[in-house]
């Protein structure tokens, strides 16, 4: 019995897209404009030193205002800013992510990926003859890197090396590699679970998890979020597995194994947004240089220009960049704070973030940077993260009971802040109050029920 929607969506441009903030005009001139070219330097040098440059924070670190000392300070002491958050480096040895970088030519990356995407089943993880003879060939094209990418998994962690000193404008490639990599796992599993060797799908799986996890990890808002896609996806293969005829006691334990220990080392909320904060204080250096609508997505450029105020933006956001700033620090940090406790507990901070921007929309109080740009639908992110987390726990309380095995510490969903609702009946385990949208009767994780088989059934249990 299939879940009747897709835990979240495989396509994160929608939820992302205010996040990303990819120039309309782009950002590299913006910075490029606002520092100047030094005498002899080619325009990616000079590009790398406007953003390192704006990355010090120079605007706010000069700033006279005690609040956004303040502030700063506190920040500071958590390591927060861009300059520290990106300070944090890894032994190439142990990097997972060092042993990705050069699989693929960068330029080809996301079309390959986008390839995959257009092979990748678009709800349950399932294939006909035709579909899997193309997800194989595409395997088999790149099973070199495949291969290279189960080597590199070995290490112990992971740190792609974001450069939080370039603010927006830094490279996030390393994205759809991930991706990439965690695709190609997948269709190797499509050919393992067609041919019944479950064990083979289960060592993909592992892959796809450990390199979602890898995402997951890093301090950024987008690299946490695509995790979480990148998560849905391994689940979904997961879900092929545990559905399987041939699945048994011990491709149970070893998918509860997987899962529990994602979950076991599972990031703070707070992390990616202690990234973002560091993106948009780049931001406001930017602001301060007059550069503003190199910080629009499309979607913005187009709404400033509906309205004629795009002419206006860069003086009307200069005017008051420091109270914008300071508005956009305190309630960053007040969010940051709130991740001490799940997303349901957070929805009143994000319904007050709301009311306190509405009433002063027509105030020359209202912080424009903020309120347009930097805090528009951030909570989409938050709803992203315990959707993630809810969809990991579900699975980790069914396999469990399917197990016939102690229940995991999760009762309260964090995305709904309702109780999981875990039942046996008819030979199956059902965990339902996973997702808002759930179908009555129609439970998002469905497990065999297998607590009373043999130990020894299905071979011997991996970790």
């Amino acid at each position: 019995m299939a879940a009747s929607t897709p835990p979240i969506s495989r396509d994160p441009a929608p939820a992302l897209e205010l996040l990303r903030r990819v120039a309309v005009l782009p950002a590299v001139l913006g910075l490029l404009v606002a520092v100047g070219c030094r005498q002899g330097a080619t325009p990616e040098d000079a590009r790398q030193q406007a953003a390192e440059d704006f990355g010090q924070l120079p605007g706010l670190t000069g700033s006279p205002d005690p609040r956004l000392q303040s502030e700063l300070a506190r920040i500071v002491d958590e390591g927060g800013t861009p300059a520290l958050l990106a300070e944090r480096r890894i032994p190439e040895s142990e990097n997972v992510a060092a042993g990705l970088t050069h699989l693929f030519p960068a330029e080809e990356v996301r079309s390959i990926l986008a390839e995959s995407g257009d092979i990748f089943p678009p709800r349950e993880f399932t294939f006909n003859s035709l579909q899997l003879e193309k997800a194989s060939r595409f395997r088999k094209k790149y099973e070199v890197q495949r291969r290279q990418v189960r080597q590199a998994l070995g290490r112990g962690a992971c740190n792609f090396g974001i450069r939080f000193e370039e603010g927006f404008a830094a490279d996030l490639g390393f994205i759809d590699l991930v991706r990439l990599c965690a695709r190609l796992e997948a269709f190797d599993a499509a050919e393992s679970l067609a041919g019944g060797n479950l064990d083979a799908a289960a060592d993909s799986l592992g892959g796809m998890l450990r390199l979602a996890a890898c995402l997951a990890g890093e301090k950024h808002a987008i690299a946490r979020l695509e995790g979480a896609f990148c998560r849905t996806e391994a689940l979904a293969v997961l879900r092929a597995i545990v559905e399987h005829p041939k699945a048994g006691r011990s491709h149970l334990a070893r998918m509860a194994k997987l899962v529990r220990r994602q979950l076991d080392t599972w990031p703070p909320d707070a992390d990616a947004w202690i990234g973002d904060r560091a993106l948009g204080m780049h931001a406001y250096e930017a602001v301060r240089a007059g550069r503003v609508v190199e910080l629009l997505t499309e979607e913005e450029f187009k709404r400033f220009a509906e309205e004629e105020t795009l002419r206006d933006l860069p003086g009307a956001t200069r005017r008051n960049v420091n109270e914008d700033e300071l508005y956009y620090l305190e309630t960053m940090r007040k969010i940051i704070e709130a991740c001490a406790n799940p997303y349901y507990k957070r929805r009143a901070l994000f319904e007050s973030i709301r009311q306190d921007l509405h009433h002063k929309r027509n105030s020359t109080l209202f912080p424009l940077v903020a309120g347009r740009l930097l805090l528009v639908d951030i909570e989409k992110g938050h709803v992203i993260q315990a959707r993630d987390r809810a969809n990991c726990e579900a699975w980790s309380l069914g396999l469990a009971a399917a197990l016939g095995k102690e229940r995991p510490p999760y009762r309260i969903n964090p995305l709904t802040g309702s109780e999981y609702e875990v039942r046996k009946e008819d030979g199956q385990v059902t965990v339902s109050g996973v997702f808002p949208e759930e179908l009555p009767g129609v439970p998002s994780v469905v497990v065999p029920d297998l607590a009373g088989d043999a130990p020894s059934e299905g071979g011997n249990v991996k970790g």
